[in-house]
């Protein structure tokens, strides 16, 4: 099984901090998969920060969670799974989604600052 089909089976929270699952520790064919889950809990940024920062509106946030993704282990296979998925938005794999396309910088809500209109400029 693929790493990203494998991590696609945890479950991933919705709105708020994110809990982990105690995973009790069993023996037999299941305390792999704990052992696994166990381990990715404490090595993905995704998985020890908020969730709703890699889905965040304020571009000091997207940016926070694009730093976040390069410490991460798994960066390659997360940025290939969202390409093949077309993820909608969110940052994956270190790179902002946007309507499905990857984006250099994501542009916050509303008008854009003067000083933006003339450095653009």
């Amino acid at each position: 099984m693929r790493l990203t089909a494998l991590l696609d089976t945890l479950p991933q929270g919705g709105s708020g901090p994110w809990d982990p699952p105690q995973h009790p520790v069993t023996s037999g064919i299941g305390s792999d998969s704990a052992e696994f889950n166990r381990l990715m809990d404490t090595l993905l940024p995704c998985r020890t920060n908020d969730p709703e920062l890699w889905f965040a509106e304020h571009s000091t946030q997207v940016e926070q969670a694009k730093a976040l993704c390069r410490t991460c282990p798994l960066i390659e296979g997360c940025l290939a799974g969202a390409l093949e998925r077309n993820e909608p938005w969110g940052v994956w794999g270190g790179e902002v989604f946007v309507d499905g396309a990857v984006v250099a910088r994501k542009r916050g809500r509303g008008r854009p600052r003067k000083s933006e209109n003339v450095a653009a400029a």
